[in-house]
């Protein structure tokens, strides 16, 4: 009796053990890096908000800022290990975007623990020009790979400049926004087909040219704030929904569409009329990442929408 009294103890405190160690091997959060400029702080901005409105509570989210850095730029970065970056951390739970005190090398972000997603993008005015990717796109996916062996790499397709934009690289595109989308598509596609370690778009440009087919369009501003960076309303909350959807949504299970976040800021403030504009931009361009469409009828979401604020 007093063996098998010991036997089902020594049981139990290897079950218990085990499930310890279940515990502390994998805390089911999802951590996304994001390496870009201002285009993915545009995109990024609100995820926190939108992760909070949607009780989600096991996700952390950062981003690297270098104003107007291209691929060939973070590569040089990488290799003089140069603390030039701004980072920004969302830590899980928290939900709120809190900025690091000093500039940080790229090598100390990718350096930061066990990152399950990193983003990866193209300088916005080169977007469109697919020489401009190589060889520094390559560099940096192996990079990534030695450093981060197990994250999935994600590629940021970016948006189009406005019908009236100033910048001085829409001209490499005869300044023509539609134009400007083509050769972003392009590039994207070269990339993936040169790359396959690209295992995610994020289609945010898609989503952005079906609002510009829309109702909610305030053309020739086209959503932007200045010709290029998304309005700090609908622009920005779309590119979040977008960025959720596409990453987030696959792991939480909870899609962001009926969220209630909205936003009195820009040109198009996010009401719940233009949230549910949003919404399904983003949904359409996460089915169909080159396939802008335009939204026409939004009666299902506004009604989740309005059902989700009673709650």
């Amino acid at each position: 009796m007093k063996r098998l009294l010991i036997l089902g103890f020594v049981i139990c405190l290897i079950t218990y053990n085990s499930t310890i160690w279940a515990q502390s091997s994998s805390d089911n959060t999802l951590r996304i890096l994001a390496i870009g400029n201002s285009f993915s702080d545009d995109g990024m901005e609100y995820l926190p908000a939108l992760l909070d409105n949607l009780n989600v509570k096991n996700v952390e989210v950062a981003r690297l800022y270098v104003g107007g850095c291209s691929l060939k730029q973070h590569l040089t970065l990488f290799n003089e290990q140069e603390d030039a970056y701004i980072l920004n951390r969302s830590e899980a739970g928290g939900n709120r975007w809190v900025e690091s005190q000093a500039k940080v090398s790229l090598r100390f972000a990718l350096s930061l623990g066990k990152w399950d997603i990193i983003t990866l993008q193209q300088q916005s005015g080169q977007s469109g020009l697919y020489d401009s990717y190589e060889p520094y796109l390559g560099e940096l996916i192996q990079i990534i790979k030695e450093l981060q062996p197990s994250a999935r790499i994600a590629w940021h397709m970016t948006w189009s400049y406005s019908s009236n934009s100033k910048h001085g690289e829409f001209r490499n595109y005869e300044s023509n926004s539609q134009k400007m989308l083509e050769a972003i598509y392009n590039a994207t596609q070269q990339a993936i087909k040169a790359h396959p370690e690209i295992e995610i778009i994020i289609p945010a440009g898609t989503a952005i040219q079906s609002l510009r087919m829309s109702a909610i369009n305030n053309y020739p501003h086209d959503l932007t704030r200045d010709g290029y960076h998304m309005g700090f309303g609908a622009g920005r909350y779309a590119l979040a929904c977008v960025w959720y959807e596409e990453l987030i949504a696959p792991f939480t299970k909870i899609s962001m569409k009926g969220n209630t976040l909205f936003i009195n800021k820009g040109m198009i403030a996010v009401t719940p009329i233009t949230a549910a504009y949003c919404q399904m931009a983003a949904q359409n361009a996460v089915r169909k990442n080159f396939t802008p469409k335009k939204v026409k009828q939004v009666k299902h979401t506004l009604q989740k929408i309005e059902q989700n604020r009673k709650y």
